[in-house]
């Protein structure tokens, strides 16, 4: 048999058959792209859904214990104010005192 640089006459007549092959090799292939694609850009778009929802998941949850924090924070301030005017109502001339030794202090603060 005839051969050139180690390609046979089979091989010849079978590369025309595959030339048609290789065309519809590359159109399927190029589907395929297509299709991994469209598929890559739907995991994508799930993916920052997914962390679109986890965030707002995660500020939700911020925002509920700064309610929660504001909250605890309200009641101990009118806590404090009570216990501060029942001390005030049951001596009264002490807090007098405290107030003007206060105001003393301040006084001698804000004029240096």
């Amino acid at each position: 048999m005839a051969s050139t640089a180690g390609i046979k006459v089979e091989d010849i007549n079978d590369s025309k058959a595959t030339a048609a092959d290789v065309q519809q090799q590359l159109e399927k292939l190029s589907q395929d792209i297509s299709e991994l694609t469209k598929i890559v850009a739907a995991f994508g778009n799930a993916k920052v859904k997914e962390a679109g929802d986890r965030a707002t998941m995660v500020g939700a949850d911020v925002a509920e214990r700064s309610a929660q924090a504001i909250e605890a924070t309200r009641s101990s301030l009118a806590s404090m104010e009570q216990d501060l005017e029942a001390q005030i109502r049951s001596r009264p001339l002490q807090a007098i005192g405290i107030a003007a030794g206060i105001g003393f202090i301040a006084a001698l603060l804000t004029r240096r």
